[in-house]
């Protein structure tokens, strides 16, 4: 069974589960806090849990997991065999997000909800570490399943020229939703420090994605003279087949659990450059597939771009090393970051808790 809150996609969502799977929807299951509505979603989702004793409970995000993990608890009082209360949080926000006494709140707040939580699934060994070393639940909760990521190649395959860029035009892109903890401004930093220090240099720089910083961001690229070097393609559903186009990624976020985008652009052979923050690193092979760098740090984001820039060479060998690295299986005997390794674990991880006494 799966309960979710209302989304504008549910009917596409509907089209993509499985026969066997019962899709419920908890209306007042919305991730802005309200009181009312999240006590109404509560109690929903605890006689939901309460009606259907299910063996596992497995929530996810912030939001729904709290008043999912909540939820089981108080079904469990009354169970005649308590569910299994399992956490995938999906990144953490213990930086990066907001300032010390939001922070402060929300790590009281998860230790609260540890209590009702058997076990924590991270989707990177930087996310696991970070949550339990901030005290986040217990080391021996945790276990490591990553998000599957589709590695399908684009229907569509789009190129330089769908954006409007010269095929001799190299081109360094990025791929987030526009708001600060993703960290483009830091990206359009660096570029600008690149484009000043590099005149011989054709480069041209993609932002795609939109949201509530892009108008300050496409003001900054002004305001910094490389407002004609940018492309701001606003939000793209199709952002998978324009990372084709490039030839550097960038992915300047201040936190992330895992990154999708990044392997996604190591699949299409596009080596990447990824802040050291959380799990980014975990989804490069570092001097091998993309580079690291400082978050928050525009010469050194720009340091990193610029070895890709000056060397052809290098970016051909990383470029083909993070092609193979994304498509290379792991034990499962699929792909490593794919989807029908993500399942396979996942299975694994509940036959295995299920089966102790």
């Amino acid at each position: 069974m799966l309960l979710a809150g209302p989304h504008k996609d549910s009917a596409q969502l509907l089209k993509l589960l499985p026969p066997e799977v019962n899709y419920i929807e908890v209306k007042d299951l919305q991730r802005e806090i309200s009181p009312a509505r999240d006590l109404r979603a509560l109690l929903e989702l605890k006689n939901e849990l309460a009606g259907l004793e299910p063996a596992i409970v497995h929530t996810h995000t912030s939001k729904a997991g709290a008043l999912g993990r909540l939820a089981a608890a108080m079904a469990n009082l009354h169970a005649k065999r308590p569910a299994i209360v399992i956490h995938t949080p999906h990144g953490h926000l213990l930086y990066g997000y907001y300032g010390p006494l939001k922070t402060f709140i929300f790590r009281l707040a998860e230790k609260f909800l540890s209590s009702f939580t058997d076990y924590f699934i991270a989707l990177t060994p930087g996310e696991m570490r970070e949550s339990a070393a901030a005290g986040l639940g217990k080391p021996g909760q945790w276990t490591v399943v990553h998000s599957g990521v589709e590695f399908k190649p684009p229907a569509i395959p789009l190129h330089k020229h769908d954006l409007e860029i010269a095929g001799d035009e190299l081109t360094i892109g990025t791929v987030a939703r526009l708001e600060p903890v993703k960290g483009v401004e830091y990206f359009i930093r660096a570029a600008a420090l690149l484009y000043h220090r590099l005149p011989a240099e054709k480069l041209r720089f993609v932002v795609i994605g939109g949201g509530e910083l892009e108008t300050k961001l496409r003001n900054l690229a002004g305001n910094l003279g490389v407002r004609d070097r940018f492309v701001f393609t606003g939000f793209r559903g199709d952002a998978a087949a324009l990372m084709g186009a490039l030839d550097v990624y960038v992915q300047p976020s201040l936190n992330e659990a895992m990154g999708r985008a990044p392997l996604e652009a190591q699949a299409l052979g596009v080596p990447v450059v990824v802040s050291r923050v959380c799990g980014l690193p975990d989804t490069i092979e570092e001097e091998k597939t993309g580079l690291t760098v400082k978050p928050g740090d525009a010469e050194a984001l720009a340091a990193a771009i610029e070895r890709f820039v000056l060397s052809p060479k290098l970016r051909a060998r990383m470029g083909e090393a993070a092609k193979a690295w994304a498509a290379a299986p792991d034990e499962t005997g699929f792909p490593r970051f794919g989807v029908e390794s993500m399942n396979a674990h996942l299975l694994a991880f509940y036959r295995k808790v299920l089966s102790k006494p």
